[in-house]
């Protein structure tokens, strides 16, 4: 399994869905262009003076600037449209679901290792497993959220509990029973 659906998990509990952008402009002797949200995905159209035909471009995602090859001309506005995710790049949510498995770890539940390598997790881990590192990283991302909610589990907790009670709490809820609706208290 590769971490792609258990990004799309993360995301899907942070509610941070991909958006549409757009940057404009004006072209003066650099071809290279800033994207001005950190977390693109990826480019979807580059227009020159609103003709995005024929317009040919390179994007880097590790910078996040895109480079226009074709002819410009002093005073061209360069129209740049992309997809982005608002809060959290890939790399930041990598790194939150590598400390949900040191959860997992502590909590006596499972010794569950990544590699970024191979992009693959050792032993294989199996959509309960995927779920519950889904919440353990939402969870450390985003302490305050109360209720979390995947298809085969519905969690609420209380806001005063402190973050390391409430994943100690997850996990022993995921250890009890594998799905359901589970109170935290």
């Amino acid at each position: 399994m590769s971490t792609t659906t258990l990004i799309t998990k993360i995301r899907t509990l942070l509610d941070d869905n991909s958006s549409v952008g757009q940057d404009v402009f004006t072209y003066g002797n650099n071809r290279v262009f800033t994207l001005s949200e950190p977390n693109v995905i990826a480019v979807t159209d580059v227009a020159r003076n609103d003709t995005s035909s024929g317009v040919s471009y390179t994007f880097n995602s590790s910078t996040n600037k895109v480079t226009i090859g074709s002819p410009l001309t002093v005073g061209d506005t360069i129209n740049i449209s992309y997809s982005f995710y608002p809060n959290y790049s890939d790399t930041e949510i990598k790194n939150y679901f590598k400390a949900a498995l040191v959860h997992l770890s502590i909590n006596n539940y499972s010794d569950i290792d990544y590699d970024s390598l191979s992009d693959s997790f050792y032993p294989t881990i199996e959509d309960r497993e995927e779920n519950l590192i889904a919440i353990i990283a939402s969870t450390l991302i985003n302490p305050d959220n109360r209720t979390i909610r995947l298809p085969d589990v519905t969690i609420q907790v209380p806001n005063d509990l402190p973050t390391n009670k409430k994943i100690s709490q997850y996990i022993a809820s995921f250890k009890r029973s594998g799905h359901g609706v589970f109170d935290v208290i």
